[in-house]
């Protein structure tokens, strides 16, 4: 009887442990599948943004931008696939002149993605200003303009540099704006001595219009700091009255201070103190 009943216990437990054996085979192999689905997708969104920069890059915006939406839309997409997507697709709007679109999808983009370790977070501020910048909205655009000055993500890129140089722009066309009436006497008065008035265009902290002379100097000095130049090399194109516009001055103030603040800088003057 005792023989009997550990033969059969024996048995039972033989068969428990095929059982649990099985399902947990059953239980690996579902796993395994699951990670490759996963990997399947990854590879395939992957494949379609490597698809949709190359009809960027072929200058095909339309097409490009039609893949990124598809991308954006995707729930197997990954976070960081969704937010490259995301803004490319409106930076095609842009370069397919369809502000109004790009306007909506980069507030779109800065909804979906808060948050400073958002990719393409700097990118997407400054483009979104310059975009309201071209199409007539200085105040949306002053706005962004000095969302990116301030956006911590962005200190490390050139961004803020030429946020400032958009955001003295701007100024200068809300301040037109306001005073349009008050010197359009002198812009229009064929008998007038003083130098033509370059389109407009306002000294934002003097409240000054400037010459087309001085205005041209100005701009080409913007132009040259936002192409990275450096600014001493910058400075000859100036006379000495442009140097005595606070517009003039705050830049090169700003841009001397972006340089102090680059760690090379630092480490340089360190050695040559160690010394």
């Amino acid at each position: 009887m005792f023989f009997f009943v550990r033969i059969q216990y024996g048995g039972i437990g033989i068969f428990m442990k095929n059982h649990f054996r099985k399902h947990f085979i059953f239980f690996l192999l579902a796993i395994l599948l699951n990670v490759g689905i996963a990997s399947a997708a990854v590879s395939q969104s992957e494949a379609d943004l490597g698809k949709a920069h190359q009809l960027r890059k072929s200058r095909k915006y339309s097409d490009a931008r039609s893949c990124y939406a598809t991308i954006v839309r995707s729930p197997s997409a990954s976070l960081g696939i969704r937010q490259e997507a995301g803004y490319w697709m409106g930076f095609c709007d842009v370069m397919n002149q369809s502000f109004g679109a790009a306007i909506r999808d980069f507030r779109w983009f800065l909804a979906a993605f808060p948050g400073e370790g958002t990719r393409f977070l700097p990118d997407a501020i400054y483009v979104l200003a310059r975009t309201y910048e071209v199409v007539g909205q200085p105040a949306a655009a002053a706005f962004y303009y000095q969302r990116c000055i301030h956006t911590i993500s962005a200190l490390s890129t050139t961004f803020p540099a030429k946020a400032q140089i958009g955001l003295a722009r701007v100024r200068g066309m809300l301040d037109v704006e306001s005073r349009k009436s008050r010197y359009s006497p002198v812009v229009s008065s064929p008998a007038s001595s003083t130098p033509p008035l370059a389109a407009g265009f306002i000294d934002p902290f003097s409240k000054k219009p400037l010459p087309r002379g001085q205005y041209q100097r100005v701009k080409s000095f913007m132009g040259r700091i936002a192409a990275g130049e450096p600014i001493e090399k910058a400075m000859k194109a100036l006379q000495p009255a442009d140097l005595q516009l606070e517009l003039v001055n705050r830049l090169i103030a700003t841009c001397r201070d972006k340089v102090k603040m680059k760690p090379s800088s630092s480490i340089t003057s360190k050695k040559k103190r160690n010394k």
